[in-house]
This record gives C-alpha cells, sequence and structure tokens, in this order.
C-alpha cells in the first residue's frame, strides 16, 4: 500500500517539476561566454549586436565573471574647480599622447579621453598622473562597453570604447578597440538607420540636397553616403537621414594618422603622411576651403588638376591662413607610397578614397588639432 502510495501520479508529477527547477537553476549558473573558445553559448542574447563577440571581446571582459553594474559617470567639474587643476598659463603638458596647451581644447568628450597613462617622470600641472586611477577608468569603460552591447544599448557601446581607445597605451589593445569601434560606426554612422546625433527628414517640393545640407550644415556627400545613395535624385516625402554632429580633426604626427570625431565620438582613423624635416605646423586650425580636383599651386608653377606634377589627388581641404602659417591643408595623393612618411611640403596627405570619404564629413569651420 505504501508502495503504490509514493508512485501515484501526484508524487511523480512533484518529482518532475523539482527535477525541472534544479536543471534550470544549474542552466542559469552557467556562464553565457565560453573562455576556453571564444564563442557564444547563448546566441540569441547577443543576437542584437553588431557581430557576433568573439575571442577579443572576452580579453576585455572584466576578470570577474559576474556583470558588473554601470556606474553613472562622475559629473563635469564647475570652470573655478576646472581652472584650478590647470592653471591659466601653465606651460604645455605633455599627456600620454596628447599635448594640451592653456587656451585650446580637445574635440567635446575627448578630454578626459586623452589623458593617457604618462611616463615615469611628473607632468607640468600640480599633481602627477594617477595610473591606477587610469587603468581603473580603462577597465570600467571596457566593461560597460561590453554590457552595453549585451543590452543592445550600441550608441552607449560606442560612447565607453571610444572613451577606452584614448585611455589604452597598447597598440595592439587599441587596435583590437578600433575595430569594434569601426563595426559600431559601420552600423550606427554610415547606415540609413536613425539615432541620436541624426534626425529623419522628409523632402520636400522644391527641395534638392544642396539646399538640404546648407539647412542642417552639412554635406551633400555625407547625406548620400548615409542613405547610400548612388545620384543626388531625391523624392518628395522622402525620408532622408541627416547626421547633425559637429566635425572634429586631430591628426597625430608621431603616428601619422588622423582621427575624424562627431560631437566627440570616434568616426574612423586614417593613414596619413606629413611634411618633410617634420614640417607640417602644430596647433589649432579652422577648415577654410573645400575643393574637389584642386589646382595645385606649387613653389615651381601652377599645375591644373590631373597634370602629372599635380600631386593633391583629388580633395582639398584648405587651412585658414595664420601669420607665418600660409598656404596648408589636408589632400588626397598621387604618390601613396609615401603615407606613413614625411614626404610633403607641410601639408597632410592621405589616400584620394580616404580625402574623399572625410571631405564628406567636413564643413568649412571644421576645427583641426595637429599635435606631436
Amino acid at each position: 500500500m505504501k508502495i503504490q502510495r509514493i508512485f501515484n501520479r501526484p508524487s511523480w508529477a512533484f518529482i518532475c517539476i523539482v527535477l525541472f527547477l534544479i536543471q534550470a537553476v544549474q542552466t542559469s549558473s552557467n556562464p553565457l561566454y565560453a573562455e576556453s573558445n571564444g564563442s557564444v553559448r547563448n546566441k540569441s542574447a547577443a543576437s542584437n549586436q553588431t557581430e557576433e563577440i568573439s575571442r577579443d571581446d572576452i580579453i576585455f571582459k572584466a576578470r570577474n565573471p559576474k556583470a558588473r553594474r554601470i556606474r553613472p559617470q562622475a559629473p563635469a567639474l564647475p570652470d573655478s574647480r576646472r581652472e584650478r587643476i590647470t592653471p591659466r598659463g601653465a606651460r604645455p603638458v605633455q599627456t600620454g599622447t596628447v599635448v594640451s596647451r592653456p587656451g585650446h581644447e580637445m574635440p567635446g568628450g575627448t578630454a578626459l579621453a586623452h589623458a593617457s597613462i604618462s611616463g615615469s617622470g611628473q607632468t607640468n600641472g600640480p599633481r602627477p598622473v594617477n595610473r591606477a586611477a587610469i587603468k581603473e577608468s580603462l577597465q570600467e569603460a571596457i566593461d560597460n562597453a561590453y554590457e552595453s552591447l549585451l543590452r543592445g544599448k550600441k550608441y552607449d557601446a560606442r560612447k565607453y570604447y571610444s572613451t577606452a581607445l584614448f585611455l589604452e597605451t597598447s597598440r595592439e589593445r587599441r587596435n583590437i578597440l578600433r575595430k569594434h569601434l569601426d563595426a559600431l560606426n559601420k552600423e550606427l554612422v554610415f547606415s540609413p538607420m536613425p539615432g541620436p546625433g541624426s534626425v529623419v527628414y522628409k523632402v520636400k517640393p522644391g527641395d534638392n540636397l544642396t539646399k538640404i545640407s546648407k539647412k542642417f550644415h552639412t554635406t551633400p556627400g555625407l547625406i548620400m553616403k548615409t542613405n547610400r545613395k548612388k545620384d543626388t535624385l531625391i523624392r518628395v516625402d522622402e525620408p532622408l537621414k541627416i547626421i547633425t554632429g559637429q566635425p572634429s580633426i586631430v591628426v597625430d604626427k608621431s603616428e601619422f594618422s588622423l582621427v575624424l570625431f562627431l560631437d566627440g565620438h570616434y568616426i574612423k582613423q586614417y593613414h596619413i603622411g606629413t611634411g618633410k624635416n617634420n614640417s607640417t605646423p602644430e596647433g589649432a586650425f579652422v577648415v577654410g576651403t573645400r575643393l574637389k580636383n584642386p589646382v595645385w599651386y606649387s613653389p615651381e608653377g601652377v599645375y591644373a588638376y590631373g597634370h602629372p606634377k599635380n600631386i593633391l589627388g583629388t580633395r582639398w581641404l584648405g587651412f585658414q591662413n595664420e601669420p607665418g602659417i600660409v598656404g596648408y591643408g589636408i589632400h588626397g595623393t598621387t604618390k601613396p607610397e609615401t603615407l606613413g612618411t614625411e614626404a610633403s611640403n607641410g601639408c597632410i596627405r592621405m589616400r584620394n578614397e580616404d580625402v574623399e570619404e572625410l571631405y564628406n564629413f567636413v564643413t568649412a569651420n571644421t576645427k583641426v588639432t595637429i599635435k606631436n
């Protein structure tokens, strides 16, 4: 009789429920990502990402496998506090990969990111760089980027990866971070998908790309690129993604690199060439002229576009002249083999396809910072 009671239907149902719950708890306690081979065990959790998380992402995970809660960012320091940290009139300060100068600011949102780990010496400010604090900030930015991706918050992930990129000092790990940023920007910027930093505009009767670009202080080329249009034809009520962010450029002569930012967010890095004998000027400049198929007014003569002696390539982004600094700018080249070297008369050289892409983003009055 007792045996029959044990094996009756209600008891079996109860046992099955208990076994199911135990199995569910064990499954939920398994890590989402297998560090042995870097594969994604739960692919549905990562389905909203730009691409499947790879072994490189695992490298940047927090050492603690448990997810860390994203901490709120510290509020910006008031102006009076900021002045005490960097006194007016202080000498230029080398902060890792960036030289900051009194009265000159880096593109918005990049000041903290550029404060890289310095050498063993004391900086020229009132405080030494706190290596431990920077390392902790770097790890926190990477953790937050990783967790933002898991939650499908790609714009947040881009912000954190951008911060981490300029805190990181390892060239290899910076290249990995750039890979993730490039993948995110391909979807968030170089596509018709709307989001922060852009608006959707419906074409009205009488509109054309030039008229629309002037209205939003952008370029017809950028509208075409982001909306993947092959020609300038538009139709009434056609929705167009318009990027509204402010572009800015930072050139690092020592690394032969040019980085494009939108509202302080990293967009893309390009390989460049600079002037012979360190002749490319350093400082803050402003784009004054934009030209397609430029004529070259060289020291030896004037050469039209297409002339064998015209080495400016397909685009010219000229800086506004300043006392003692005249005729400098960013341009393409007919000699791509010279990129990564000091070979020009002082201007910045780029591949033609790269300068054409940059040209689409850059408007008149775009700020350019050149450092070494």
